[in-house]
């Protein structure tokens, strides 16, 4: 892999391999962006799904939640329960 990372005083420099480079480009391209800006965009991106906490996906509490409104007949409806997730992320 020919990918660097160098420090600067403001800075990162990143080196990204000719075959990395002209898919970014033809990416950016596509979103009339330069391929730096693109680039910029997806380091963004993919920082702020980094920091956002993860949910767990084991199906178990999915069924132990469903288990649990049709013992108690507390249904929501999904607007409700999206709206409720949406709130419990943006924390």
């Amino acid at each position: 892999m020919d990918e660097t990372l160098s420090s600067m005083a403001d800075g990162f420099d990143i080196h990204v391999s000719a075959e990395r480079a002209a898919k970014l480009k033809a990416l950016a391209d596509q979103l009339d962006m330069s391929a730096e800006d693109y680039a910029a965009l997806l380091i963004d991106r993919e920082i702020d799904q980094a920091a956002r906490p993860s949910i767990d996906p084991d199906p178990a509490i999915d069924r132990a939640i469903l288990d649990h409104a049709k013992r108690t007949s507390q249904f929501a409806s999904w607007p409700d329960v999206r709206d409720g997730l949406l709130a419990r992320h943006r924390r």
